[in-house]
């Protein structure tokens, strides 16, 4: 049975389970077609791989003698793709823990430029190069994954690119690559840890800020 009450402006409120029921409907709907619009890890890859290829095809000459538009394009179709504070947790391993506010924002900040330099350079290589997403399956509630893949050129061998993807703010973003089972992150992890040992963490921040300038 429905209740009406009249408020202060003389108008009826009516206040019934049907109409509750209306509403908890059009909210479900809205989050299942919110979850069903998560663009799958895979598909991801394949659309931001396809745009980088074509832009590296239409523009490569320009692309190779200016680096500075290169690492602009890095930028702004691949980075936002990536985790990068994850990324630098996880490089830096334990010193994340001891390192101040300052010093993890700083190295953040210059470890996403080296990042940009090295996606710069990979991509200038895989030039001419296709690539081949295997699927992925997920179940309901992963928010972690691998995508596997393949990077061909003509009829050489294979190179195994693995991308470790987690899902974040309803998108997915990579946190490692995995070449030729080659770990990016492990990688630079182990390089920083021996730098940080023979001079610090503040000694690593200037090296990485130097290295940075030199190419820009």
């Amino acid at each position: 049975m429905s209740v009406v009450t009249i408020d202060c402006f003389g108008n009826s409120l009516v206040k019934e389970r049907g109409v509750v029921r209306r509403v908890l409907l059009v909210l479900l709907l809205l989050w299942v077609q919110g979850v069903a619009a998560v663009e799958s890890p895979r598909l991801m890859l394949e659309r931001v791989a396809g745009q980088m290829l074509a832009a590296l095809s239409a523009r490569e000459a320009e692309l190779r003698a200016d680096p500075h538009r290169l690492h602009l394009l890095v930028e702004e179709l691949l980075v936002p793709h990536v985790a990068l504070e994850l990324v630098a947790r996880r490089v830096l391993g334990k010193e994340w823990r001891r390192a101040s506010r300052e010093q993890r924002e700083r190295f953040a900040r210059e470890f996403k430029e080296m990042l940009i330099r090295f996606y710069s350079s990979a991509l200038l290589e895989y030039a001419g190069f296709r690539f081949r997403f295997h699927p992925v399956r997920l179940k309901e509630g992963q928010r972690r994954a691998v995508v596997r893949s393949e990077v061909m050129r003509g009829g050489g061998p294979p190179h195994s690119v693995n991308y470790s993807v987690v899902l974040r703010n309803g998108e997915w973003q990579v946190y490692d690559v995995t070449i030729d089972g080659v770990s990016v992150v492990v990688t630079y992890r182990s390089s920083f840890a021996e730098e940080i040992r023979h001079g610090g963490l503040d000694a690593l921040l200037e090296r990485m800020a130097r290295w940075n300038r030199e190419r820009r």
